[in-house]
């Protein structure tokens, strides 16, 4: 279903100009973005050091792997707030997080709302208000109060820049080389 409705990190290819090994490293954090994973994971895949691999990977994207990953969860998880009709507790299991808390706490210092105003003021209409109206995407003016709240002084907010850059990358990666 998600994949139908264009939702999956798997489907973006890394930039070309970063390091192969990085590159790897993100895609694998794409394809197990619900899995447990630690840098000694990534690392051991790429046959590097956990100190060698953090520092190639903070050199390549600008921010350690795990708060790349991080991002990558939170971003995912907006997105399946935005474009779906799951529960927050379905984007929990889906981003593989387990605390309700926790996923709330990361996302608010994320996005700078929390998961179920987010919803409220950007995700899919409720099927419960009876509204059949179609889901409703963020204006570029949304686009535009969330990049400012992203220049927020929080390490989440710096991190989310980045990411979202490499995302975008990604994206434009995927766009040149299939047309």
């Amino acid at each position: 279903m998600l994949e139908r409705l264009g939702i999956t990190a798997t489907r973006l290819k890394t930039p070309p100009h970063m390091d192969p090994r990085v590159a790897w490293a993100v895609d694998e954090m794409k394809r197990r973005i619900a899995e447990p994973l630690s840098v000694a994971d990534l690392a051991a895949g790429v046959h590097l050091s956990v100190s060698h691999f953090a520092h190639l990977f903070r050199r390549e994207t600008g921010c350690a792997p795990g708060e790349f990953l991080q991002a990558l969860r939170m971003m995912r998880a907006r997105a399946l707030l935005e474009r779906t009709f799951l529960t927050i507790k379905e984007v929990m299991a889906i981003i593989g997080c387990n605390d309700a808390s926790h996923f709330a706490r990361d996302f608010r210092r994320f996005h700078g709302m929390p998961p179920r105003e987010w919803r409220g003021s950007y995700g899919a209409v409720s099927v419960a208000a009876g509204d059949a109206a179609e889901p409703t995407m963020p204006s570029r003016a949304t686009a535009a109060f969330a990049d400012e709240r992203q220049d927020s002084p929080n390490r989440f907010a710096r991190r989310a820049r980045v990411v979202a850059s490499i995302v975008n990358s990604t994206r434009r990666g995927k766009k040149d080389t299939d047309g």
